[in-house]
Parts: C-alpha cells; structure tokens; sequence
C-alpha cells in the first residue's frame, strides 16, 4: 500500500494562492496521472502555475511526514475518525496491521471522505 500524497500536492497548490477543489493522485510515482480540479474562480495564469508545481513539487517520504506532522487539529479529528471507521470494517485486520498499514488504510478512508465532503459542498 501506498500513502497517498494528494493532501500534500493540494497544500503546495493552495499554498501558492491556486483555488482548487480537489487533487487526485491514482499513481504517486507517475506524475502524468496528476490531476487537479480547480474552483471556478482559477484563473489561466493560476492553471499555468499549477502546472510548474506539479512537474516540481517535492513528494518523498520525508515531505510527506512533515505535511503530516503539519496538519492541524481538526484535520488530524477527521483521520483519527477515519481510522475508526477502517478499524470497525475489521477490528481483527485492524489489530494485525503495521502502523504504516494503520497510516495507510485510514489515508485512503480520508480520501474517500474527501469525495464525499466535496459532493455535500457542491450539492448542499
């Protein structure tokens, strides 16, 4: 299993003023499988920047811990009640797993969380 580095690249992009929606991210190490949905608002010279930031942004594994350390509170809430829910799917698998498994399967339950949290926005 792989982390997934899509809350790393959507800070890098929000960090340099680009409104996106989301940032999706099927193979970490190909980056021409990058893509990102920008708000309404993005403008061109915003999607050209994107771009540079995407052919440039950092993604190793020690990025990816101190994007993680860097989260905020209500952010490490949200993980913490994803990896309830992952653990309740299996409370025997759960206990069998690594904690980079742990770290894994919750990442992954947040992305789904973030679909889901992106519709209620867009439908609400």
């Amino acid at each position: 299993m792989t982390v997934s580095i899509a809350p790393l690249v959507e800070s890098a992009l929000r960090a340099a003023g680009i409104p996106v929606d989301s940032v999706l991210i099927p193979d970490n190490a190909d980056r021409s499988t990058w893509a990102v949905t920008f708000a309404a608002s993005a403008t061109p010279a915003q999607r050209t920047q994107a771009q540079t930031i995407l052919a440039s942004v950092v993604v190793d594994a020690a990025s990816v811990r101190a994007h993680d350390f860097a989260a905020t509170s209500r952010q490490k809430d949200v993980l913490a009640t994803c990896a309830l829910i992952v653990r309740a799917q299996g409370p025997a698998a759960w206990n069998a797993m690594t904690t980079a498994q742990k770290v894994t399967a919750a990442l992954a339950q947040a992305d789904i969380w973030v679909t889901i949290r992106g519709f209620i926005e867009d439908n609400a």
